[in-house]
C-alpha cells in the first residue's frame, strides 16, 4: 500500500515536472521567435516545436502580433508530460531491481 501511494506521487511529480518543462521551453521558442522576427524584419513567421507550429507572428506597421495556437500547444505539452513519465517509470524500475 505504502509503495502504491509513493508511485502515484511520483508519478503526479512528474506530470508536473514535464509540464513546467514544456512551458518553459515553449516560453523560449516564442521569446526567440519575436526576436528572430525583428531581427529578420519578415511578414509572418511561426514558431514550431517539433516541427509542430505553436505560435504565430505578424507584423503590423513596427510590431509583431503573436497568436497562440491552443491545440498545438497542448499536444507539445502532452509530449513532455509523456516522456517525463516515461523516465520517472525507467527510474522507478531501475530502482526497485536494485
Amino acid at each position: 500500500m505504502k509503495r502504491e501511494m509513493k508511485n502515484g506521487k511520483t508519478i503526479i511529480i512528474s506530470i508536473i515536472v514535464g509540464f513546467a518543462v514544456a512551458i518553459l521551453v515553449m516560453a523560449v521558442a516564442i521569446y526567440l521567435g519575436y526576436t528572430n522576427a525583428y531581427n529578420s524584419n519578415v511578414n509572418e513567421i511561426n514558431i514550431s516545436i517539433f516541427g509542430i507550429n505553436i505560435y504565430s507572428l505578424t507584423k503590423n506597421v513596427d510590431k509583431y502580433n503573436g497568436s497562440s495556437i491552443g491545440q498545438n500547444m497542448g499536444i507539445i505539452c502532452t509530449i513532455f508530460i509523456a516522456g517525463a513519465v516515461c523516465i520517472e517509470r525507467i527510474i522507478t524500475r531501475v530502482k526497485s531491481k536494485n
